[in-house]
């Protein structure tokens, strides 16, 4: 579903999608700005997720689960090592608890190959670079 609705869309509303739904514990989530406190619209760029997230065991794991409580933006440009993920991993398991163990490790082992510093940051759009969570 992500691959062929979110690779179309244009970024604003692809930070939208990917921003929704997570606060921090106990602060509630920000109000929607009013019509006219709206920022002007931009020109939007487009993004391709298939160019983004190769194809791959996790995938979907990724793009399901971690887009709940921030954009992808941190996941790709990081660049963490396999211990750097290890860490992370244990920092966000109590996150998406709704996740098996078995699912949570695949996850990460995708997270691991495709966005490790071995792969170059794949070129983001300035709008796009400017949203990272949405708490």
């Amino acid at each position: 579903m992500h691959t062929v609705l979110m690779s179309k869309l244009p970024i604003a509303a692809l930070a939208a999608a990917l921003s929704i739904g997570c606060s921090a514990p106990g602060k509630p989530a920000a109000a929607p700005a009013k019509a006219s406190q709206a920022p002007r619209q931009k020109p939007t760029a487009k993004v391709n997720l298939n160019e983004i997230f190769p194809p791959g065991r996790g995938r979907e794991l990724v793009l399901n689960n971690c887009t709940s409580c921030h954009t992808f933006v941190p996941i790709v440009i990081l660049q963490m090592t396999k211990e750097a993920w290890e860490r992370n991993s244990r920092d966000h398991r109590g996150r998406v608890a709704s996740l098996s163990n078995a699912d949570f490790q695949v996850l990460y082992q995708y997270l691991e190959t495709n966005f490790g510093p071995h792969k170059p940051v794949p070129a983001l759009p300035r709008e796009l670079l400017d949203t990272w969570t949405s708490y």
